[in-house]
Order: C-alpha cells, then structure tokens, then sequence
C-alpha cells in the first residue's frame, strides 16, 4: 500500500504523480552505507566540472578522487581544482571494455555529450540541447587498466555519469569490482535516450554477476509530458561486503 503521506509530498509539494521519486540525497545514502568502512579510492565517470567529486570527497574526507572526463571544455577546470585539493585527481580520458580512441559526441547542451549518438527521443526531450556541435576524437581506458598501471589504487565507490555508456565501461573493471569496489552509483536508463543505449535489466544483470545488488533508485527523469520514465540514478551495494 502506497505511504499517504509520501503521495502528498510528490503530488503537493514535488508536483509530481509518478511513483518512482526519492526524497533521499543519494551521495548521503552512500555515506550511511559505507560507515565502518574505509573508503580510499572515489572514481568518477564523467566528472564534468568536478561537482559529485566535491560532496564526495566532502562525505570522506579521507579518500582520492579519480575523476575522468574527456571533453576538453572541463580540463582547465578540473586542472584547477586539482591544484587546490590534492585529493582530486583529474584522468582527461574516456571510460570503456578497450583501450583505444573513439569519437565523443559534444552536444549543445554538456550534459548530454556521449560516445554514443543521440537518438530522436534525447531530441524530443531536450529539443535545444540534443544537437551535435562537435565530434573528437578522445582516449579510451579501461578502469581495470587504469587501476594495475596505477600501482592498484583501491575504488571502493564508483559513480558513473556517462550517457548510455555505463555497462561497457563496468566491463573493463570487472577485476577492481571483484577486488575492492563496495558501491557501484549509476544513471541508469528505462527508455534510452541515445543509439544502442545500454537499458537497466542488461547493467542489473552484468552487476549481479559482480556480485551488486539493486539498493535503491533516485532522480528519476521522465519525457516531456511527464508520462514515462526514460532515466533514473541507482545505488547497487556488493552484497557480501555492504549490509544495509
């Protein structure tokens, strides 16, 4: 049965009617859930300025950031923050399942650059913020790669921001997730919004087989009229190593 008042708050307050909204912050979340642990490593993919880094690492305090991020509008900005924390680590590549290059898709609106195309729905959704400014070429990691060449630095969180591209960047890290990772934090997509975009049920299933389990979903964003949910952001817990 539906909380009465929660369906108050996201009709009245939220002026929302859909059912799949959270009123937690989800990076609070992540800092209930890993209380007790040791939290080193922070790796964010697609950091663009550097913003989930900061509340990150200001939820612990302790640990590196290693922020990755390819368009080159960020890199000044990333460059200068890494000069005013040390904890901040800036990586000006992109994450995949090779190493390589590939083709970064810089859309009108930054939010939206991706690997992959746009499709008609990211039009239809954002009609002004879609279009493709520009295409660069930029490099490719994998995280497990990255991790080794870096003398196996620890990631006990990831946060993944990367436009449909999540699951082929968790398959090149799936030793680190076996090894170290406690919380996996990831836009998540229902509907894609972008060429062969990467849906929930297919990232659930590869985490699972990490060992992940779904925690909860947050910030869910819905097309136009507010009809259906096309994305949403979702914490996974490694279930031997979290206890909720």
């Amino acid at each position: 049965m539906p909380n009465r008042f929660s369906t108050y708050l996201k009709k009245k307050v939220l002026k929302k009617d859909q059912n799949l909204v959270s009123l937690d912050d989800p990076y609070e979340v992540v800092r209930a859930l890993l209380r007790g642990h040791a939290v080193r490593g922070i790796l964010d993919a697609g950091a663009s300025n550097g913003h989930a880094s900061k509340r990150i690492l200001k939820n612990f305090p302790s640990a590196h950031a290693y922020a990755f991020e390819p368009n080159p509008m960020y890199r000044e900005g990333l460059i200068d923050y890494a000069r005013r924390d040390p904890r901040f680590h800036p990586q000006f590549a992109a994450l995949s399942d090779h190493e390589g290059t590939a083709e970064l898709n810089i859309t009108a609106s930054a939010g939206n650059a991706s690997l992959l195309t746009p499709s008609g729905r990211l039009r239809d959704i954002d009609p002004d913020g879609a279009g493709i400014r520009k295409v660069v070429q930029v490099p490719l990691v994998t995280i497990d790669g990255w991790v080794e060449r870096n003398g196996d630095v620890p990631i006990e969180f990831m946060k993944f921001d990367i436009q449909g591209y999540e699951l082929t960047a968790l398959k090149g890290a799936t030793r680190t997730l076996r090894k170290s990772t406690l919380i996996v934090y990831s836009e998540i997509w229902f509907n894609g919004a972008y060429e062969k975009c990467v849906l929930f049920g297919e990232l659930d299933l590869f985490l699972r087989e990490q060992g992940f389990s779904v925690y909860d979903i947050y910030k869910p964003g819905y097309n136009r009229t507010g009809g259906q949910v096309i994305w949403a952001n979702a914490i996974f817990i490694h279930a031997d190593k979290v206890r909720p």
